[in-house]
């Protein structure tokens, strides 16, 4: 880990116009795109026997991290926690940064026309880059804004000093050997998140049931604060298991969403669980893995977290806005 450590004055050092046009260039960059027919995909359902019965998350340690490890665990078990992949010293401000975006965007209209702060600066092309325009990214603000979220790009000197700080901990490379190719972001699930308190029940999906099966993705969920299991803080549930396919909506709110009483009686032998997380551990897998923020009546305190969705430049999802990295 090469990384130097996010402080306060090192954001607030950064040139704010630089980032936004820079943020705004990644953006355009992917404008005329689009992807491959018939991508070689990673997870493919004829390879369907190599799953893992056992169910469970498989975890270890930063230092044994390599993408020939993480695509069998991908493969097996649908995901890979890996522990302590960030340090404490490195990411130990975000939560403080988060704060800044989250109050930022929930500023009024006019008064957040007018600001440009390293916490809020948003690049001109973002409602027009939306396959529904300005419409799509009003809409997509105020669902963010109810659920404790604010998207990366509209705060183009963190997401700038973000990928700074990934590529310098070798996740970059990491991410390209595990698609096979370069790695793009998404401007819709590249995320800073905060939860919102108490938590929604319903809630469980997999990424893939809006975002398309014929894609390549990894995604890196990065707790910044400790959370999950009996911690006070919501984690994630999860089912521990490798998907293929996308679960049946059938009696959930959205047709994207899976029912509490679907991944009961599908999942019966291999139930969800709530792993413990803590600060910097990341948390890979793909869009078929079926999770949500944990439910529990009795959370006291919110948990922090940056959520970023990786596709391969070459097996992307339109639908939600690739930017080059």
């Amino acid at each position: 880990m090469n990384a130097t450590a996010i402080t306060r004055e090192n954001l607030e050092a950064r040139n704010i116009e630089a980032d936004t046009a820079s943020m705004r260039a990644r953006i355009e960059s992917f404008r005329d795109r689009i992807p491959a027919d018939a991508p070689r995909l990673i997870i493919d359902p004829a390879q369907s026997s190599r799953a893992a019965e056992d169910g469970g998350i498989p975890e270890m340690p930063a230092a044994e991290l390599d993408a020939a490890t993480l695509k069998a665990n991908i493969l097996s078990h649908g995901a890979l926690l890996v522990r302590d992949y960030f340090p404490a010293s490195v990411i130990s401000a975000l939560p403080k940064a988060i704060d800044e975006v989250l109050q930022a965007v929930d500023l009024p209209r006019e008064e957040k026309r007018a600001l440009r702060s390293h916490y809020y600066s948003p690049p001109d092309n973002l409602a027009s880059i939306m396959p529904e325009g300005a419409m799509e990214l009003g809409a997509l603000r105020v669902f963010n804004t109810r659920v404790g979220a604010a998207m990366c790009a509209e705060a183009p000197s963190l997401a700038e000093t973000l990928l700074e700080t990934f590529a310098a901990s070798g996740l970059k490379q990491l991410i390209k050997e595990y698609l096979g190719e370069a790695p793009c972001l998404s401007v819709k699930k590249w995320v800073v998140r905060r939860s919102a308190l108490p938590v929604e029940k319903a809630g469980w999906h997999q990424d893939g049931a809006f975002m398309g099966t014929d894609i390549n993705t990894i995604n890196l969920w990065l707790p910044l604060t400790t959370c999950g299991g009996d911690t006070g803080a919501p984690g994630m549930d999860v089912v521990p298991q490798r998907l293929y396919d996308i679960v049946s909506a059938d009696g959930a709110s959205f047709d994207w969403a899976v029912a509490d009483s679907q991944v009961n009686q599908t999942f019966r032998t291999n139930p969800p669980v709530a792993p413990v997380f803590h600060a910097g551990d990341a948390f890979f897998f793909d869009h078929l893995y079926l999770h949500r923020t944990q439910y529990r009546e009795d959370f006291v305190r919110p948990r922090y977290a940056i959520e970023t969705w990786f596709f391969g430049e070459s097996s992307f999802s339109k639908s939600q806005v690739p930017l080059a990295w």
